[in-house]
């Protein structure tokens, strides 16, 4: 019974060597993605790209909110003078333009919404290629959110570096 007692002790001894050998051994890295994506060089270009793609229709909603605006200046200004019927005509008018504009401006956001989030599960994809590549090129073992983890060494944070990576391309 002793000599087993004493293999078995010697045989987790082993293993628990071996086993931190092991982890010794391992790369490990960390990465930031919000990090990544704010500092990102893509975000400026996704940035701009939206901007030029919504610009028209934002200018559309500023000329209607300005014309909402100017009937309703011209109401209260003006309303004492003119009849009941032109002031009911301005009205309806001022009405329907602002369902318009409430409309319009709904629309926009949600396409604006929707537009942003494509673009960013695009550029998801591209931080996500180019830590594979980094992990293969540098022989990472194992790279971690570090966003999900509760803590790592900062020297195992490599989200600079695939900054730097994600410029290049």
């Amino acid at each position: 019974m002793k000599s087993f007692l004493k293999a078995a002790t010697l045989a987790v001894a082993m293993m628990s060597v071996s086993a931190v050998s092991f982890a010794e051994t391992q790369k490990i890295g960390v990465v930031f993605p919000s990090k990544i994506m704010k500092e990102s060089p893509q975000r400026e270009r996704i940035i701009k790209q939206l901007e030029t793609e919504f610009k028209p229709r934002y200018e559309a909603l500023q000329k209607l909110e300005k014309e909402i605006k100017t009937l309703d200046q011209k109401l209260k200004r003006d309303a004492e003078l003119m009849d009941k019927t032109a002031v009911t005509a301005m009205t309806r008018e001022a009405e329907v333009k602002l369902s318009e504009y409430k409309l319009n401006r709904k629309a926009f956001e949600e396409d604006n919404r929707r537009r942003q989030g494509e673009e960013q599960q695009k550029a998801l994809i591209v931080v996500r290629n180019v830590i594979d590549a980094v992990a293969k090129q540098d022989g990472y073992d194992i790279i971690l959110n570090g966003e999900q983890i509760v803590f790592a060494k900062p020297t195992y944070d490599i989200s600079d570096l695939i900054i730097e990576e994600i410029s290049k391309r």
